[in-house]
């Protein structure tokens, strides 16, 4: 039987005519919005339906092939060397109180800034975005069952949309994407070709690691895309070639990554750019502080049951770097080290990399033993007293405390300190026990080596904020 021609009116309106004889119409809705993509939104009671709706359109159109990027499902609809349309079925999960997702923040943004960038749509005031009809809509569906909390969002994405135009107005952009085939997941399969040091060698690791971008304007996308891949090519690439031909794209507006913060309620957003040259791989107030201008908290080592420890630095504590435990208080895991920025009090600065910590640590200092693992440390108050399989004894804690005691601001003896840990134990609570051991750790080897020393501390931060030539260039929108 001949396959009807696609074109993109018949296609929503045969997808809209399927979704309605399925009576799915409440929970799956066609977005026609996208430039190069129909979007299909559906939350997960529905997923049966999907398939469902790809076969209709195989029986009237043809599919040349259905792909899966992640949560989304592709189907390339059309046969032959007729025209083709892609249709692309973005899964919705639905989630009940929270912290809400960052794959519907992020979501959110790129909806704002096709409709501002591709689409020509103007937003005044924070209101226009959902008294835009179309806007409002995907919207609603991509928040799902948080959309009684979009209200509190839009004031984040026109600050964001105010500030990307602040720098981007005349600039020419692909449809900005989320997910899948984004330039997100493009280079988290990319950067296993490169490495931080070809002699030795020394991978790169996950995106993250490199790079804080969240989302990518991007312009000729395919072409930007061939140029990265005939660059890091073979899998020894080095980093700091890849970097340059992401900040020669950055700088010819073909490709510009986006660090994304949410923005504190009647607080205005700007852009900054970030490891592009000299001068944006430093921060002018953090190259000023002193070692006078550094402030360690670490009190929660020796009393109670808090694991956090902080780093202040600036005399009205402009930045901090937050050592804690990573996940539940309940289970094994161990220390992370995040940044907090004054400036943007509504998110966090970054999370630095552990790696790239213990790296700096045994860089700048000597006889560093520390180590992020927390099976390395006693399980029990009888492991406490016995040399443990790492190495560590007593005697190693008994060390460490004493370089950590005195910037610890209440007085609190070894022995006080002892009975703490112990008790610890006693009430089953080893994980706090373990990383409070681990906190003191860290503080014994950088303390002793970096007690004077500015630059480590400045160093430690930028890891966290992502500053620096091992890091990629982005734009910061906070």
């Amino acid at each position: 039987m001949a396959k009807s021609a696609v074109t993109k009116s018949r296609l929503v309106k045969t997808m809209n005519d399927a979704i309605k004889k399925l009576k799915v119409s409440d929970d799956m809705v066609v977005d026609e919005s996208g430039i190069r993509f129909i979007y299909v939104d559906y939350k997960e009671a529905v997923d049966d339906a999907v398939d469902k709706v790809i076969s209709t359109l195989r029986r009237i159109y043809g599919i040349d092939r259905v792909y899966n990027e992640q949560t989304t499902i592709a189907a390339v609809v059309g046969e032959g060397s007729r025209k083709k349309e892609t249709v692309k079925f973005r899964i919705i999960k639905e989630s009940q109180g929270g912290v809400i997702p960052t794959v519907i923040q992020e979501s959110g943004t790129t909806i704002i800034f096709n409709q501002v960038l591709r689409h020509n749509v103007k937003f005044d005031k924070k209101e226009d975005i959902l008294n835009h009809p179309e806007t409002s809509k995907s919207l609603k569906r991509v928040f799902g069952s948080y959309k009684d909390r979009l209200r509190d969002w839009t004031h984040t994405y026109f600050e964001q949309q105010q500030a990307f135009l602040s720098k981007y107005a005349d600039s020419r952009w692909d449809e900005f994407e989320y997910g899948q085939k984004d330039f997100v997941t493009f280079f988290r399969d990319q950067i296993k070709n490169v490495a931080r040091s070809l002699d030795p060698l020394k991978p790169v690791g996950d995106y993250t690691t490199w790079n804080p971008s969240d989302i990518w304007a991007v312009y000729e996308k395919s072409k930007v895309q061939q140029t990265i891949k005939d660059n890091i090519l073979p899998k020894t690439q080095s980093l700091v070639e890849l970097n340059s031909i992401l900040i020669n794209l950055f700088k010819e507006e073909k490709l510009v990554g986006i660090s994304l913060k949410k923005v504190a309620p009647k607080k205005g957003a700007t852009i900054k750019l970030v490891n592009i040259d000299t001068k944006s791989m430093m921060i002018g107030k953090v190259e000023k502080f002193k070692m006078k201008d550094i402030k360690f908290e670490v009190d929660n080592i020796a009393i109670g049951e808090t694991i956090t420890n902080t780093i202040k630095m600036g005399m009205d504590v402009d930045f901090k770097i937050i050592i804690s435990k990573a996940g539940s208080r309940s289970k094994a895991s161990n220390l992370s080290f995040n940044t907090f920025i004054k400036e943007t009090p509504a998110a966090q600065g970054g999370q630095a990399p552990v790696k790239f910590v213990i790296e700096l640590m045994k860089r700048k200092g000597s006889a560093i033993t520390f180590t992020n693992e927390n099976a390395k440390y006693p399980k029990s108050a009888e492991e406490f007293f016995k040399t443990t399989s790492s190495g560590y004894s007593t005697n190693d804690f008994k060390k460490w405390y004493k370089v950590v005691e005195k910037h610890i601001s209440k007085r609190v003896t070894y022995d006080d300190f002892v009975e703490l840990i112990c008790d610890l134990y006693k009430k089953d609570k080893q994980f706090i026990a373990q990383s409070k051991l681990m906190s003191l750790h860290f503080f014994y080897d950088t303390l002793r080596n970096h007690d004077k020393n500015i630059e480590f501390w400045t160093d430690l931060l930028y890891l966290g904020m992502k500053v620096g030539k091992r890091f990629a260039p982005h734009a910061k929108i906070s």
